[in-house]
């Protein structure tokens, strides 16, 4: 095998003309990069200060905002609050609600009335059943809906003058915020 030759003090090499080149070519990209920063620099400080023209000569221009009267306050308030109630009528899951509504339907039940309550977030449902079993049925399948959290029998009253006496009930139920 071959000996191993380490030369740790080898003696200085001249610059390489290739080395020399790059070297002038790094130099002029940096002296490119700069110029063109100080340009780009320039107009961008033109255009703030004409921005800032313009915003102080619209500002001028505007008129001032009047003060509101306590009356236009107040109307505006409940103006305000009527776009509220607005809002949150139209943010109700109502597809999902009825189809838990639809999917719960047993034989034997009669729904009369739904009944939304937006600020709690909960419908009152108003109906008929049959016999009791019908109606705890219902209430259990209402219950196990995905829509639905709290799923609360009101009351209910059995309809003596009606020929098949059935019973009149309310079913309070509170409906996810996040209904699928």
């Amino acid at each position: 095998m071959r000996a191993l030759h380490l030369d740790f003090q080898r003696a200085h090499r001249p610059w390489s003309w290739l080395g020399a080149a790059v070297l002038l070519a790094g130099i002029a990209a940096l002296g490119l990069a700069g110029y063109d920063y100080q340009v780009v620099s320039g107009q961008m400080q033109a255009w703030e200060l004409r921005a800032d023209r313009l915003a102080r000569e619209s500002a001028r221009r505007a008129p001032p905002a009047a003060a509101l009267s306590d009356a236009a306050a107040r109307k505006q308030v409940l103006e305000v609050q009527q776009a509220n109630i607005v809002v949150r009528e139209l943010a109700v899951p109502w597809a999902a609600l009825f189809r838990a509504v639809d999917a719960s339907g047993a034989n034997g039940i009669a729904l009369l009335a739904l009944e939304p309550d937006t600020r709690k977030a909960t419908v009152k449902i108003s109906g008929e059943a049959k016999d009791l079993e019908a109606l705890l049925a219902y209430v259990t399948e209402l219950a196990r809906q995905e829509a639905f959290g709290a799923v609360l029998l009101q009351g209910h009253q059995v309809q003596r003058d009606v020929p098949e006496h059935p019973l009149r009930f309310s079913v309070l139920a509170q409906w996810k915020r996040t209904a699928p």
